[in-house]
């Protein structure tokens, strides 16, 4: 059977016979009761990584960064964040069903908002208007491209949060692929915000898991809310097993994808009938356009499928492709072939 080459996200990889060997052979407890010492080991680990005080594992993104909004809101406040970010985008408004809470929306390039732009949004004080309570970047960004948030205009907004006794939270779900990318360590993205979170479960290639990491104090209240929302588990260690060996494994190779995603971007722009999105190519996510075929993303999606590629469908001519741990330079070559024979 021909092989069926997913390129839909960086959440569809499965664990390596490594992985699933150190999942195994993971020594657990009840976590629920803080008794798991395989999550407890990840957990610190996360924390040391980015020079944080602790860390707490969760389920996903999504409740990673909705435990962040909620640790530090009220119910009438305002977040601050790009008009792409993953909790307004991706997250079926529950920042408003779990937190109360609205997002001032930036206009911004791929993700990327200045010093200048968060001022603005921010609230004068009035007390008929929300309170402005929380800064979030997303790092890399999704929509934006698998955009990397330059260091500088962080560390602006580093300073301006720090200046108004406001928050900032880094979305980083991708943040290894930042990493990777910029050559900047983890403990100095940890050190320009005061909480962050990273996804075991896309480039890492674990089957599931989040990092939520920040002061002892907000972890304490992250603990909390977690188990209020149900996200409390118990021999975790399965699968907290995974992450530490990917964090052992399983980053420096990101590289590799990125290489894939930059080739992969090379021959789409020398297919006719094919627009891509974003001039360059920063990790592993590409964006392309097909309205130049007279075709619709659905109809060039399945012609696709019945040649064994998957990409993700973002709009009536729009595509979104990832590349990962499961996903080869060969495959990336066929997959570029496919879609040119699927225009056609």
């Amino acid at each position: 059977m021909a092989r069926f080459i997913d390129m839909r996200s960086d959440t569809v990889t499965r664990p390596t016979p490594a992985m699933r060997e150190a999942m195994a052979r993971a020594d657990v407890g009840d976590d629920v009761m803080g008794e798991d010492p395989t999550v407890n080991a990840l957990q610190a680990r996360a924390a040391a990584l980015f020079g944080k005080e602790a860390a707490l594992f969760v389920s996903s993104g999504t409740q990673a960064n909705q435990i962040a909004i909620k640790a530090y809101t009220q119910p009438g406040d305002e977040v601050v964040a790009d008009a792409l970010c993953h909790p307004l985008r991706s997250e079926l408004g529950a920042s408003a069903l779990i937190s109360g809470v609205q997002i001032a929306q930036l206009a911004t390039e791929r993700g990327v908002y200045t010093r200048a732009q968060a001022e603005a949004a921010l609230r004068s004080g009035n007390w008929m208007q929300p309170r402005s309570a929380l800064l979030w970047v997303e790092n890399t960004h999704n929509a934006g491209g698998g955009t990397v948030f330059p260091l500088a205009r962080l560390d602006e907004l580093r300073a301006l949060s720090i200046e108004r006794g406001m928050p900032l939270h880094i979305d980083g779900a991708r943040i290894f692929n930042a990493i990777v990318a910029s050559g900047i360590a983890p403990a100095e993205w940890g050190r320009r915000c005061d909480s962050l979170s990273f996804c075991l479960s896309k480039g890492l290639g674990c089957p599931v898991g989040s990092l939520l990491m920040g002061t002892r104090e907000f972890i304490q209240r992250a603990r909390r809310l977690r188990q209020i929302y149900g996200g409390g588990w118990r021999q975790a260690g399965i699968i907290a097993a995974a992450g530490l060996y990917a964090l052992d494994h399983h980053v420096e190779r990101l590289a590799e994808d990125h290489a894939n995603a930059r080739r992969f971007a090379a021959l789409l722009s020398e297919t006719r009938g094919v627009r891509l999105t974003y001039e360059d190519t920063q990790t592993n996510l590409v964006f392309l356009d097909v309205a130049a075929s007279g075709l619709s993303a659905e109809e060039v999606s399945r012609r696709l499928r019945e040649r064994g590629v998957a990409l993700a469908v973002r709009g009536a001519t729009t595509f979104r492709a990832v590349t990962h741990l499961d996903v080869t330079g060969e495959d990336v070559e066929t997959a570029a072939a496919t879609l040119r024979a699927a225009l056609g």
